[in-house]
Parts: C-alpha cells; structure tokens; sequence
C-alpha cells in the first residue's frame, strides 16, 4: 500500500527546470526523470496497454517543477531531499525541490528519483525496506527505480484518479527492478545505477496547498 500526497497533475507533460549543481549532478537528476519516463512506459505496456503516462521534459525558469540542487550534503539537518508543492483544489500547479547534491552520484540519482515521486504526486511506502519511496532506505541495495507499487499509484493519478491510497493488484507482481531499458537523455545520457550501495537518507516532503 502507499499513500498518495491528494493532487494530481492537469497536463501530462512535467516540465522541470534544473538549477545550481556541477554538470555530473544535474545529470543525474535529469537521469532521474527518464528513470521515471521509461519506467512508466514499461509499466503500461505490461499491464495498461494506451493508458496515459506522465511525462517529464526540460523546462526553463517558468517550469512548473523547480528542482535545486545544493552545494551540500543534506538541505536541512539530516535530510537529504526535500519536496514542497502547491495545489490548490487538487491540482498540482506547481512543486520546488531541493537535494542535497554533495553526495556520490548514485545517491543523487536516487534522491532524485524519490523526489520526482513526490512532484508526481506519490507519499512514501513504509511496507518495503528497498523500495525507492521509503522514507529511510537504510539497508544495501535500495532501488534506483520505482517499484511497480509506485508506478500502479502514479498510473491511478495519471488516470485521473485519486483515492487516499493504493493498493498493488493481486495481479501484479510486486517488484523494485522493473525490466527497464536504459534511459537515455540526449547528451546527458549515462549509465544508471541499478542500486545504491550502504545507502543511508532520511528524505521527508511537505506541501502547500
């Protein structure tokens, strides 16, 4: 089960802009929307062929979705990601994340991709000690890529739907290592990490409405 944050996206394409940060870290958070962009694509044509799928795409200033990428290793105390949104009526408008982008690059991309969950508008899953949106991965080899449970939540928001939470499908298999293909991202494409070794976060998120 995993809880959904209440709003949801009017348009299917995201437009994020991607501020501050050296080269190699924002390419990892621009490896992180195609993480999510290829994972969602696989997930529909698994299990809901010609379903919508949200899609993120570079933006400039005026993106809706600002992410800042910080000279440090946690952007407030011991928490490395954080994610605030504004959504009145419940409908997302906008969102502004900050990562703390002092860290290896797996554990930027994986910071990324936890937040990017939030800006689509997914909580965090405490059933699963390896799934990408727990809260507190502390054990080796937490996913870089979204579960199947995450993508079933994004999918029910893409639809139109939003119930409180999500519950996975007995038809579904739960898995946090989705056979998706490499991302690729133009001239920033990269190897992506499939796990992030002894990683230790504490991501947390609010919101504004």
């Amino acid at each position: 089960m995993i809880p959904l944050e209440g709003p949801r996206w009017n348009s299917n394409i995201i437009h994020v802009h991607v501020t501050s940060g050296q080269d190699w870290q924002q390419n990892q958070t621009y490896q992180a929307m195609q993480v999510w962009n290829q994972a969602q694509l696989w997930f529909a044509k698994e299990y809901f062929p010609n379903s919508s799928v949200y899609t993120f795409e570079v933006g400039d200033s005026s993106a809706p979705v600002q992410v800042r990428l910080l000279n440090s290793s946690t952007v407030v105390g011991s928490i490395q990601g954080w994610t605030d949104y504004h959504a009145p009526n419940g409908i997302m408008e906008s969102a502004n994340v900050k990562i703390g982008a002092k860290n290896s690059a797996e554990a930027v991309l994986l910071l990324s991709v936890h937040e990017l969950g939030h800006v689509l508008g997914i909580g965090h899953v405490s059933c699963c000690e390896k799934d990408v949106m727990n809260p507190y991965p502390v054990t080796d080899h937490v996913s870089a890529f979204p579960s199947t449970l995450d993508l079933y939540a994004v999918h029910v928001l893409a639809a139109g739907f939003v119930p409180t939470f999500v519950r996975l499908p007995n038809n579904i298999p739960y898995q946090t290592d989705a056979p998706i293909p490499t991302p690729e991202f133009n001239e920033y494409s990269m190897i992506v990490a499939i796990s992030v070794i002894g990683a230790t976060f504490c991501l947390r998120r609010r919101r504004s409405v």
